[in-house]
């Protein structure tokens, strides 16, 4: 094992987010608070129908702030979501108590229990097709197949254990391991 593919193997990856690769960690009925807002209001008008799957109403839609790439956050349940004017959404992992960060333009989100790479318009990258994988940085991405979340350690960090690790380029494509 190389010293890359071994720093990429105990990369600490926070304790909740290896909860977003639970399916159904989020139940139907909840309701969607506004990550705009400093007590999190309920969004009337918004309700999650089941795990990832969202109804917006034109009103609720209006109440929203959006930002330069058209987009706005909401958490129902235990899942986060952004969503654009149109009411496209997209349900994205939990990262620091809110919504994944776009990271390099991207953002990741968990589809059919496949992770994948989505753009500010909520469009895939490229197929879902990982059990994990890490932001973006300088155009390549850490990821892995059949690996799953470790025990977390004192400070409640989990490391992404077991299968294959290696790095993507904004394609998806694999990349040679650096020498």
């Amino acid at each position: 094992m190389t010293l890359a593919r071994l720093r990429i193997v105990s990369w600490p990856v926070a304790a909740l987010l290896s909860l977003a690769l639970l399916p159904g960690s989020a139940s139907a009925g909840d309701a969607c608070h506004r990550h705009d807002t400093a007590d999190f209001a309920v969004l009337e008008g918004c309700q999650q129908t089941t795990p990832g799957a969202l109804v917006i109403s034109a009103d609720a839609l209006a109440q929203l702030s959006f930002d330069e790439d058209g987009l706005a956050s909401l958490r129902a349940g235990d899942q986060q979501y952004y969503v654009r004017r149109d009411g496209r959404y997209l349900p994205v992992i939990n990262y620091d108590n809110g919504p994944d960060y776009f990271q390099e333009g991207l953002t990741r989100s968990v589809v059919n229990g496949r992770l994948g790479y989505y753009d500010t318009q909520l469009q895939p990258a490229f197929s879902a097709r990982f059990s994990w994988g890490w932001p973006f940085e300088n155009g390549v991405a850490a990821v892995c197949e059949n690996c799953h979340p470790g025990k977390p350690d004192a400070d409640g960090h989990t490391s992404m254990i077991g299968g294959q690790h290696f790095r993507i380029d904004r394609q998806g494509k694999r990349l040679p391991e650096p020498r």
